[in-house]
């Protein structure tokens, strides 16, 4: 073998040694256990052809965000396009991250308003939020951060959620630190004076829906930026 076989060898072997311990440095928990009926749903809003120059919302949660999505995005319509990132994956799971910067790559948003806490447990949201908020910060810095508290699940008797509850003063303490804006969803379902839950317990009627959806709106749109006097 002569010097240029054992340089380009060297090289060959190097470069597999790089990719290999760079793999090494990011591996996938596939052993952590999932929900059965695991899912992600992306819905990407921007500036239409015709359209106004409106700034840049996205909404991300489980399926408690995306019910009220779409009304968020109505309610927003003259002022912000809304998008949603959707998942039933746990705070500390390493792919929603993935899904997360897939997302924050695409576009430029100056409102992110995000929640995790019906999926998952309170250890997982303790484990995992301060590293989802450390990536928001790394991948969307210019964006004003909203965390929306968690709903609370209607319980026997009109018993109070502790698990939401124990996962909403876990979550507290890494939302206050990072200094990010708190839209209170728990308070504004638990002191309702009506029932505002469905058949099932979790998600909520249409009145639910759109009440969530009001405060979403109501949350979002003092942080959107002002956009520059005409003329």
């Amino acid at each position: 073998m002569n010097h240029k076989s054992l340089n380009i060898t060297a090289t060959l072997l190097f470069t597999a040694t790089a990719m290999t311990h760079a793999w090494a440095e990011d591996p996938y928990n596939y052993k952590k256990p999932r929900e059965s009926q695991n899912w992600t749903t992306i819905s990407l809003k921007t500036k239409t052809a015709n359209g106004p120059d409106l700034p840049l919302v996205l909404l991300i949660g489980d399926s408690i965000t995306v019910r009220y999505a779409a009304e968020v995005g109505t309610a927003l319509k003259d002022k912000a396009y809304v998008s949603v990132l959707g998942s039933s994956k746990a705070a500390d799971d390493p792919a929603l991250l993935d899904e997360i910067k897939l997302v924050l790559r695409q576009n430029a948003y100056s409102v992110i308003h995000f929640n995790f806490g019906l999926h998952g447990s309170a250890g997982d949201l303790r484990t995992g939020l301060p590293v989802v908020i450390a990536t928001l910060k790394r991948h969307a810095p210019n964006a004003k951060l909203i965390w929306a508290t968690t709903t609370p699940c209607q319980k026997k008797d009109d018993a109070p959620d502790t698990d939401v509850i124990e996962k909403n003063r876990v979550a507290a303490e890494p939302i206050a630190e990072a200094g990010i804006v708190v839209d209170d969803l728990y308070t504004l379902v638990a002191k309702h004076p009506t029932k505002l839950w469905d058949g099932g317990g979790v998600h909520y009627t249409a009145e639910g829906t759109a009440i969530q959806s009001k405060q979403v709106a109501q949350a979002i749109t003092p942080l959107l930026p002002v956009a520059p006097a005409a003329k």
